[in-house]
């Protein structure tokens, strides 16, 4: 139900009038909220600049540092014998291995019986004996079968599984098989079966890798050699003796590539959202909303600055243009001819890292920038910080504005209506008294023409 407005019954005035003024008093507020949509509109948008500026930071984390830098892989004559991972930084180089073992682990296997969850295997008492391990003891229920047998086993959870398996050789084809979890001479298994109608032979003896490696013998527990060379894992896949594999640790050029490309496009995008705020747009013939910022100039040659100038790294390369990174002077975009900067790293991968990494006494272009977003977004005096709070209190403030004229506006409006109502009231009394008079003197009239 609306509230009536002074006028709207009683004709006496046009209640417009009331509704007009009312309006007059409404024009602080709406231009109140004008000015804050505006600056929540110029925060969102400055919010982007420090999204892009952040994102930005994320790709210099595989730049910045020698460790994140270096990317290397291990490329092998014969994968199929040995390859590896590089885990940390390596130390480039080529390797040879001759794999004549590789490690086992020890398998314990028991008679046959014709199923393996129908026959009864006996009761009692299963002792397993494991090296270096508390024994463990499986209690063999009557009744219970291979299956029932191999999933107490499992259960235990005791460096050994056991599986039921079909051989296919009648009548018993169905064996339990018993594996140490663990390889190697040492991980020995043995079976005590007691009373039980399982008998175990064992089927294979565990025994360690076998390997060469410079034609110095080393061994291991099991097939992956984790200390030859640091931070490199090899993983030995079968044994071929007399077979000499050359394992080769180098630089990962399309990963390093893959980095460089990141970084790249975070930067991109960050000039490009800029270079766009001082376009004018064709239709409103205004610019962006903040291209009078002096904030968002600030964010950009900050970056910019990171980028260019001569890096020293004592090597091959001493600015990113050498390389096949160019700024383009309309944009502030970075041009990158990926095949340039690819033959770059193939001739001279360090000197080409000593452009983006921190080293001692310079910083490459990653850790300047680093450094530079660090300023840019440090709590105290950084732009990004700075800007966005100071946005956030003036939105504040214009939110108390607006809340303490919209209770002004109440109580100017009851005002008004209050005012208008009374002279509603007088002007009514007035058209009675009016009424009445000329209803006498209408009637006096009659009178006197009789």
């Amino acid at each position: 139900m609306g509230i009536r407005l002074p006028g709207a019954t009683t004709g006496l005035f046009d209640p417009n009038i009331v509704k007009q003024l009312i309006e007059v008093e409404k024009l602080p507020i709406d231009a109140a909220k004008r000015r804050r949509e505006t600056i929540v509109a110029e925060k969102d948008e400055f919010a982007q600049v420090r999204d892009l500026v952040n994102g930005l930071d994320t790709t210099l984390n595989s730049l910045k540092n020698r460790t994140d830098f270096y990317k290397l892989k291990v490329e092998s004559s014969h994968p199929d014998i040995i390859d590896g991972l590089v885990e940390g930084v390596a130390l480039t180089g080529t390797y040879e291995f001759e794999v004549r073992g590789l490690a086992k682990a020890e398998k314990e296997l028991a008679y046959g019986f014709p199923d393996k969850n129908e026959t009864p295997v006996g009761f009692g008492f299963m002792l397993i004996e494991r090296e270096d391990m508390d024994d463990f003891e499986v209690i063999i229920e009557p009744g219970s079968t291979l299956q029932d047998v191999a999933t107490q086993i499992n259960d235990a959870e005791a460096g050994v599984k056991a599986m039921v398996i079909n051989t296919k050789y009648k009548p018993d084809p169905y064996r339990l098989l018993v594996v140490s979890e663990q390889s190697g001479n040492e991980a020995k298994v043995k079976i005590d079966e007691d009373t039980t109608f399982l008998e175990f032979k064992e089927q294979v003896r565990g025994r360690n890798l076998d390997v060469l490696f410079e034609d110095v013998p080393v061994t291991d527990e099991d097939n992956n050699l984790e200390e030859l060379v640091d931070n490199v894992v090899f993983n030995v896949k079968r044994a071929e003796p007399g077979t000499r594999v050359q394992v080769n640790i180098v630089h990962d050029i399309e990963k390093t590539l893959e980095s460089i490309v990141g970084f790249i496009e975070k930067y991109n995008e960050l000039a490009t959202f800029i270079n766009d705020q001082y376009i004018i747009d064709a239709d409103t013939n205004k610019a962006g909303i903040l291209a009078g910022d002096s904030s968002t100039r600030t964010v950009m040659r900050r970056v910019q600055s990171a980028v260019g100038g001569s890096v020293s790294t004592g090597g091959k390369w001493n600015t990113l243009s050498q390389i096949g990174i160019t700024t383009d002077p309309k944009t502030g975009r970075l041009d990158m001819n990926e095949a340039k900067v690819k033959q770059s790293l193939a001739e001279d991968y360090d000197s080409v890292a000593d452009l983006f990494i921190q080293q001692r006494g310079s910083l490459g272009v990653a850790a300047r920038m680093a450094e530079a977003i660090k300023g840019l977004r440090d709590p105290q005096g950084g732009v990004l910080k700075t800007k966005l709070r100071t946005m956030d209190a003036i939105i504040a403030n214009q939110d108390k504005e607006i809340e303490l004229k919209e209770r002004a506006l109440e109580k100017k409006t009851e005002s008004i209506k209050r005012r208008f109502t009374a002279l509603e009231g007088q002007l009514s009394g007035l058209k009675a008294q009016g009424d009445f008079l000329a209803q006498r003197f209408g009637q006096q009239d009659k009178g006197d023409k009789k």
